[in-house]
């Protein structure tokens, strides 16, 4: 057995013995974690910037843009290293959270086509001739 699996029966036998209402946490499909916060339970699993059913149901609402409201958290590479930023309620300024477990495959997939996607950005920027 994986360790996340075996983490993740340790997780369902603690909130079965406890009595809350089994139908409101659901575990992920394939067993992971949330790639933000590292939960195995949640209510709803919430697409990301990892995939689908990469963030729990907390983190996937910040993350969604809805409206007016503005997205809260994001995941970005500064200087090749993968980080989770977040904003400040106050001030809607930007700050690093914590860096992303690159052990996780979905994050490390993820840096793999956002490198793939700015060097595409980079090839097709206009290229000024000083003469």
């Amino acid at each position: 057995m994986q360790l996340d699996a075996i983490v993740g029966k340790i997780v369902q036998a603690y909130y079965n013995s406890k009595s809350c209402d089994k139908k409101s946490l659901t575990m992920s499909r394939h067993k992971l974690p949330c790639t933000r916060c590292g939960v195995y339970l949640s209510s709803a699993w919430r697409p990301g910037p990892c995939g689908t059913s990469s963030l729990c149901n907390a983190c996937g609402v910040m993350y969604m843009v809805r409206g007016e409201r503005p997205r809260m958290i994001d995941m970005v590479l500064v200087e090749d290293k993968c980080v989770w930023t977040e904003r400040r309620q106050d001030t809607y300024q930007w700050h690093e959270y914590k860096e992303a477990d690159i052990k996780d495959k979905r994050v490390s997939l993820w840096i793999q086509q956002e490198k793939e996607r700015q060097g595409y950005v980079e090839s097709k920027k206009r290229k000024f001739i000083s003469l």
